[in-house]
């Protein structure tokens, strides 16, 4: 079977497969409109993802943060209290989110790759220990401020 493996973080990755015999596409998003969401003024209002979502943890977060709002795909659920408008609130929460995953060397092409919702994670807190939910049990060599 065809898959593309890509390395997401430290000792994670991502396996991408094409879609079961018969179907042309999986979906991954639910998207529906939250009438109880206000932005802060300024942001977008984003519909809220019952679809599935994944997490991962990175090592560089603040350049990951500042990649994903360079190619316009940062997102925030409504659905879930934690939400990072900003680069210092994704920080402070350990977390910011992404739905739509683009070609990053023509991400204005008009249409994602594929739209699934991401929540991508620091490995460690500000304070340089690791994060609550972290899986690991050390924090990655890469990981160490």
């Amino acid at each position: 079977t065809e898959s593309c493996i890509i390395s997401v973080g430290p000792y994670q990755t991502l396996t991408f497969r094409p879609p079961p015999q018969g179907m042309e596409s999986v979906p991954h998003t639910d998207l529906r409109e939250d009438p109880d969401f206000e932005p802060p003024v300024g942001f977008p209002k984003y519909s809220a993802n019952y679809g599935i979502h994944i997490s991962m943890y990175i090592s560089d977060f603040a350049q990951t943060y500042k990649k994903a709002q360079e190619l316009n795909v940062l997102y925030v659920n409504p659905r879930f209290m934690r939400r990072a408008f900003t680069l210092e609130e994704a920080t402070s929460d350990c977390m910011f989110r992404i739905l739509d995953i683009v070609d990053p060397e023509n991400p204005t092409s008009g249409k994602p790759l594929l739209s699934l919702e991401h929540e991508v994670r620091s490995v460690v807190k500000t304070d340089g220990r690791l994060y609550k939910s972290c899986p690991f049990d050390e924090i990655p060599e890469q990981c160490q401020g």
